[in-house]
C-alpha cells in the first residue's frame, strides 16, 4: 500500500490520572487539563523528528481518527503547539464543533470524582494532590455519568492548547495549512436508537415524542422556547406521508441523531476549511458489512468504516469486526485503502495510484471510472462511498441548514419576545438542567414519558436512504396559537385606543387654536414650572408617557438582565453545543475558572463568552498561519 506508518495515540479520559494525565481539569493551574492532547502532540514531535531513520518523509505527515479520536485531529488542527508536526488530517465520523468534543464543564465532573474517591473539593490543589495517590482502579471504578450528548472528562478551553471556541477558531483560519478529508456515515445515530428505545419492531409515536423530548432536554436549558423547538425538530423529522409507520419512524429518528451530531458539524467544518481554498475532501460512508452483532434494519453505523480502512475484509472476521465479509467487501476495502494512502501521499486521493481491478480482488472495481472533487462551500461535492459509487453534492443540505441556521434563529426569536414582552412580566429561566426530567438508575437525567400524543406528532420523512435526499416540505403546523393571538389582538386593541385618544386631542387643540386666532386673541405665554406638569394638555399627557416609556426601555438596554440581545449566528451555535447549565470556563487570555455562583459577579453574555480580534481585512487574523 505504500510507505506508511501508523500510530496508535490514545489516551482518553481520566485514566492514568494519578500522575496528573488524562483530561481531568480543574480549571486552574492545579490541572490545566489537556494532557492527553498534549501527549499526541509531543508524539507527533518524535515522529516528526525521527521519521526519516525509518524511511518515512517527516514533510508528509498525516494523523487521523475515527470518533472521538476524529475530534482529537480535529482539536490538533487548531492548536499552536502541533503547528509544523503533521501537514494533512483525515477526521473519520467526528468533528471538534460535536457537541461531545469539547468538556465546557470540567470542574463539575473533577469535583464528582473527587468527592466519590473521599478527596477534598474546597482546594484544588489539595484535590489534585489528593487524586494522585489514588490507584487508577479506584479512579476508573467511579460511575462519572455525563450529561447526555456530553463528555465528563475531555477535551477544555484551556487558553493555550485550545485558546479559543474550536468554531472561532475556525472561523480566523487556524487550520487552513492542512489538507484535510473528512465524512461521515450513513446511519451515525443508531447508538443513540439502540439506547433509548427498544426498536425492533420499529418506534411507536409515543417512543419518539419521548426520544424528541429528552434530546431537547438534553442539550437545550431554556424553558420557554423548549416547546416551540420540541415541536419543530418533530415537524422536520415527521414522515408526513407515511407518519403512522413504526419503521419510517425509527429510521427518521436515526436520521435526526446522524444530522445533529456528526452531519451538521462536518459540513459546517469543511465549508470553514474550504471557504479560503484549502485541499478539502467529503465523503458519505454507505456500506456495511453483514453481521450479527447489529440489527438487520441498521444503515452503516459509527465505526462501520473503520474494518474497510485497515483492509479487515481481506484477511476475514476478527474478534473485534466479526464479519461475513464478501468479494463486495474486499473490492471497497482496497477502494477505500487506496484513497486513504493517496491522501496521505499527496493530498489528493485520485493519485498516485488509481482504482484498479486487478489490485488484490478480482471484483470489478465500480470506483475505476469515479474522480473524488474537491469540496468547495458553493458545490459543496462530496464522494458517496457504497457499492453505487457517483459524485453528488450538498449532504443533507436542508437538515444542515435546519441546525445551523434555523435552530439559533429560534434561540434569536425568543429572546426578542422575551426582553421586549410588555404585558405580563416573563420569569427568569431556569438554569438547573433537566428541570422537567427523573433520573433514570444509571444516573442519567431523562425527560418523563409524555402521555399518547396526536398523530401528527410523529416524525417527517427525511428520505434517509442510498440514492435519494429530500428537499423542503410544506405543511401545515397543526399547534394552536389562540393564546398568542389573543393577546397580540389586544395589544394591538389597546395601541389603536391610545392613538385615537391622541388624534383626537391634537384636533381639538387645532380647532381651538383656529378659533382662538379668529377672534384675534393672542395665546398667553406658557409658564414652565415645577408643578405645571398638571396642566398638561391631554396629548402632552400621552406623548410624555410614550417618551417616558422609550427612555425606560432604552435604559434597559443598556442593562445586563433587561438587554435586547441580538447576537450573530455563530454565537447562538456555540451555545448549542453546550449542556443547559454550561458557565463560561476560560478565555484566550486567562486560566481562571469563573463559576457562575460568585457573588458580585456581572452577568456575562451566555451566548459568545470569547471575542474576536479586529481585522481589517477578510482573511483570517494575523496569528494564522494561512495559504491564503
Amino acid at each position: 500500500m505504500g510507505h506508511v506508518l501508523t500510530v496508535d495515540v490514545e489516551r482518553l479520559g481520566s485514566e492514568a490520572v494519578s500522575l496528573g494525565d488524562g483530561f481531568l481539569s480543574t480549571g486552574d493551574q492545579a490541572a490545566k487539563g489537556n494532557y492527553g492532547l498534549l501527549d499526541q502532540i509531543q508524539a507527533l514531535r518524535w515522529i516528526s523528528e525521527n521519521i526519516g531513520f525509518f524511511g518515512g518523509d517527516s514533510n508528509r505527515i498525516t494523523v487521523f481518527g475515527s470518533g472521538i479520536g476524529a475530534s482529537c485531529v480535529s482539536l490538533l488542527t487548531l492548536s499552536h503547539h502541533s503547528e509544523g508536526l503533521f501537514h494533512r488530517a483525515i477526521i473519520q465520523s467526528g468533528s471538534a464543533l460535536s457537541s461531545w468534543a469539547v468538556n465546557y464543564q470540567p470542574v463539575k465532573y473533577t469535583r464528582l470524582l473527587s468527592e466519590k474517591v473521599g478527596c477534598n473539593v474546597l482546594d484544588t490543589l489539595d484535590m489534585v494532590d489528593c487524586l494522585r495517590k489514588k490507584t487508577s482502579r479506584e479512579l476508573v471504578e467511579q460511575d462519572i455519568q455525563p450529561a447526555r450528548y456530553h463528555v465528563a472528562f475531555g477535551p477544555v478551553i484551556d487558553g493555550d492548547v485550545i485558546p479559543d471556541d474550536p468554531e472561532i477558531l475556525m472561523e480566523q483560519g487556524e487550520f487552513l495549512n492542512y489538507d484535510i478529508m473528512l465524512g461521515v456515515n450513513q446511519g451515525e445515530g443508531l447508538r443513540f436508537v439502540e439506547n433509548v428505545v427498544d426498536s425492533e419492531d420499529g418506534v411507536s409515536g409515543n417512543d419518539f415524542d419521548f426520544s424528541v423530548s429528552d434530546f431537547v432536554d438534553s442539550l437545550y436549558g431554556y424553558p420557554e422556547g423548549k416547546d416551540t423547538l420540541r415541536e419543530t425538530i418533530k415537524f422536520m423529522y415527521t414522515d408526513w406521508a407515511d407518519r403512522d409507520n413504526p419503521e419510517t419512524r425509527r429510521k427518521t429518528l436515526v436520521a435526526l441523531f446522524t444530522d445533529h451530531q456528526w452531519v451538521e458539524p462536518s459540513v459546517v467544518t469543511a465549508d470553514l476549511h474550504a471557504r479560503y481554498g484549502s485541499p478539502t475532501y467529503f465523503y458519505a460512508f454507505y456500506h456495511h458489512c453483514q453481521s450479527l452483532m447489529k440489527p438487520a434494519w441498521s444503515d452503516a453505523a459509527h465505526g462501520d468504516e473503520v474494518p474497510y480502512v485497515f483492509g479487515i475484509p481481506m484477511i476475514g472476521p476478527t474478534d473485534l469486526f466479526p464479519c461475513n465479509f464478501s468479494k463486495n467487501d474486499v473490492m471497497l476495502s482496497a477502494v477505500v485503502m487506496t484513497y486513504w494512502t493517496n491522501f496521505a501521499k499527496t493530498g489528493d486521493p485520485n493519485k498516485p495510484v488509481p482504482q484498479d481491478t486487478k489490485f488484490i480482488h478480482t471484483k470489478a472495481n465500480r470506483f475505476e471510472e469515479v474522480a473524488w472533487s474537491k469540496y468547495n462551500p458553493q458545490d459543496q461535492l462530496y464522494l458517496h462511498i457504497g457499492l453505487k459509487p457517483r459524485v453528488r453534492d450538498h449532504y443533507r443540505a436542508t437538515k444542515v441548514a435546519f441546525w445551523k441556521h434555523l435552530v439559533p434563529h429560534l434561540y434569536n426569536l425568543h429572546d426578542m419576545f422575551h426582553y421586549t414582552s410588555t404585558t405580563t412580566k416573563v420569569p427568569p429561566p431556569d438554569t438547573t438542567q433537566n428541570s422537567l426530567s427523573t433520573r433514570r438508575p444509571n444516573g442519567q437525567h431523562n425527560t418523563k414519558r409524555p402521555p399518547m400524543s396526536p398523530a401528527y406528532n410523529n416524525e417527517d420523512k427525511d428520505s434517509w436512504n442510498d440514492d435519494e435526499e429530500t428537499g423542503p416540505q410544506v405543511v401545515e403546523n397543526p399547534r394552536d396559537y389562540s393564546t398568542e393571538l389573543s393577546v397580540t389582538i389586544a395589544v394591538g386593541a389597546s395601541l389603536l385606543f391610545l392613538n385615537v385618544l391622541a388624534f383626537a386631542a391634537l384636533y381639538y387643540r387645532k380647532d381651538k387654536r383656529r378659533q382662538d386666532s379668529g377672534h384675534g386673541q393672542p395665546s398667553p405665554q406658557r409658564q414652565t414650572t415645577s408643578n405645571d406638569i398638571g396642566h398638561h394638555a391631554p396629548e402632552e399627557e400621552i406623548m410624555s408617557l410614550q417618551m417616558n416609556q422609550t427612555h425606560h426601555e432604552c435604559e434597559a438596554g443598556n442593562s445586563n438582565e433587561g438587554a435586547l440581545r441580538l447576537a450573530s449566528l455563530p454565537d447562538y451555535t456555540l451555545t448549542l453545543r453546550r449542556s443547559p447549565d454550561d458557565i463560561p470556563l476560560m478565555t484566550p487570555n486567562t486560566i481562571t475558572m469563573i463559576p457562575n455562583s460568585l457573588v458580585g459577579m456581572p452577568n456575562l453574555h451566555p451566548y459568545n463568552t470569547f471575542t474576536t480580534g479586529f481585522n481589517s481585512t477578510g482573511l483570517p487574523h494575523s496569528h494564522s498561519t494561512t495559504r491564503v
